[in-house]
């Protein structure tokens, strides 16, 4: 996760509204690659991390002090449409322990609502921490990491179809939502509410349950679909496990005593951090 200094009045004038920055806020731009940036806020000053996050993403920020250093509140702006940014601090895997200590990490986590299109407007997130009313600098790491699941095929033809199934292995309720997009990047189901999906609960679902021009009367049956997958959650990184198999047949009736099928397992996960 990178970071580098954007130019103050370019940030003002455009976030500005979103930002509300008081006097001796500085900017800096960072990125959701799941990189650990060490960073020092001095007295009386704060600091707004910003990232750009996209339409069907999700992403978690989360900053740490080290043993025996409490951290200081840190709020988080979306910057995009969907729920507001939650914290997932406590929510397994947790980062703070409820034991009557200060938090010595903080975790913020959201999702961006679809539908995704490459053409999509940019957004812009913030991450806000303040040191005020502190005599020393607050030295602290920050990571921004995306949190969305990865697939790289998916297929709905008259004789194929993919099937997925999202298990929550947090300790709170997750919202997941899918998003199929053809080979250009566009998005084909329509966006719909989020799934919320509780602790320790799986939520299953197939291409014949969601609304594509495949699904439709003919001539619409008869057509072949594919593209990649993503899947939004605004857990915990690694909340959501899931999978997805697609499922071929010979083009006779299933079930039936000729139906051949085979299956085909495709990886759906997170993009791997970068260290």
């Amino acid at each position: 996760m990178k970071a580098k200094f954007c130019s103050l009045f370019a940030c003002l004038v455009l976030f500005l509204p979103a930002l509300l920055p008081a006097q001796g806020n500085n900017i800096v731009t960072v990125v959701p690659d799941g990189r650990q940036e060490s960073d020092s806020i001095p007295p009386n000053s704060g600091t707004s991390y910003l990232f750009s996050p996209q339409a069907g993403h999700s992403y978690s920020v989360e900053q740490s002090r080290g043993l025996n250093r409490p951290t200081l509140p840190m709020w988080v702006a979306s910057g995009c449409p969907g729920a507001p940014p939650m914290d997932t601090s406590t929510a397994v895997p947790a980062v703070v322990l409820n034991v009557g200590f200060p938090p010595q990490r903080q975790r913020i986590s959201f999702a961006c609502v679809g539908p995704v299109f490459p053409s999509n407007q940019q957004y812009i997130a913030s991450a806000m921490i303040q040191n005020f009313g502190t005599p020393t600098a607050y030295t602290f790491n920050l990571t921004v990491t995306e949190t969305t699941l990865y697939g790289g095929k998916w297929k709905a033809t008259p004789n194929a179809d993919t099937f997925w199934t999202f298990t929550n292995t947090s300790s709170a309720p997750v919202n997941v939502a899918l998003a199929l997009l053809d080979s250009f990047g566009n998005q084909l189901n329509p966006p719909s509410p989020p799934v919320a999906i509780n602790p320790g609960a799986t939520f299953s679902i197939d291409t014949t349950q969601i609304q594509l021009p495949r699904n439709g009367p003919p001539p619409m049956g008869s057509m072949s679909l594919s593209g990649s997958v993503l899947a939004s959650q605004d857990g915990p990184p690694n909340a959501i496990q899931a999978t997805e198999v697609i499922v071929t047949n010979n083009g006779a009736p299933c079930p039936g005593p000729t139906c051949v099928t085979t299956s085909e397992t495709v990886k759906l996960e997170p993009k791997a951090p970068i260290q």
